[in-house]
């Protein structure tokens, strides 16, 4: 099976490999199974914000979603892996950060214990719930100081694979992911 190294760029290949429209049709497919089938809690939910470079779900997509539940989004605060949630509101304003991601300027942070879902970036999962995110360890960081109640909620343009095999003990499997064909719960 392959390390996190590896599937990291395969799967870097394959989504920059994803047309326009094809990215389209499954972002939209993720989305409506996360509205229709209310896959995600009630409550404060964490979205991670969007780079252009990773081809990610946009946005505003995200926030109408979820246009009548509270919305907290990450701002990195240092660069030994320390991620904070901050409240979003229409208006925030946000400026991209190092890698290019939008974060919002405003404090004060939101207690992670508060949070009742984090829907986190990733490029691939496997069958057992582990992720190859983007290689920083921020969000496992960040999922390790919430409430044992808070969900981890993957979203992948792709069928999970079998195993993952550098899986760490610091990495904070996922509760859920959801893809364009169906939803995995682990």
């Amino acid at each position: 099976m392959p390390n996190k190294s590896t599937l990291r760029s395969l799967y870097r290949t394959k989504r920059k490999a994803l047309s326009i429209t094809d990215l389209a049709h499954a972002s939209a497919a993720i989305l409506k199974r996360v509205v229709i089938e209310n896959r995600i809690e009630n409550g404060l939910i964490m979205l991670y914000l969007d780079s252009t470079s990773h081809h990610e779900i946009p946005m505003e997509k995200w926030f109408a979603a979820f246009e009548k539940q509270p919305i907290c989004v990450p701002r990195v605060v240092n660069t030994n892996g320390q991620m904070e949630a901050v409240l979003w509101e229409k208006g925030t304003r946000l400026e991209p950060n190092k890698w290019g991601i939008p974060e919002p300027l405003s404090t004060p942070y939101i207690n992670p214990q508060n949070i009742a879902a984090v829907v986190v970036p990733l490029l691939c999962f496997d069958q057992n719930g582990h992720r190859v995110g983007y290689g920083k360890g921020y969000y496992d960081r960040f999922l390790s100081r919430c409430a044992p109640s808070c969900k981890a909620v993957g979203v992948s343009f792709f069928d999970p694979i079998e195993k993952i095999d550098d899986v760490e003990p610091t990495d904070v499997a996922l509760d859920m992911v959801i893809t364009p064909k169906g939803v995995y719960t682990f």
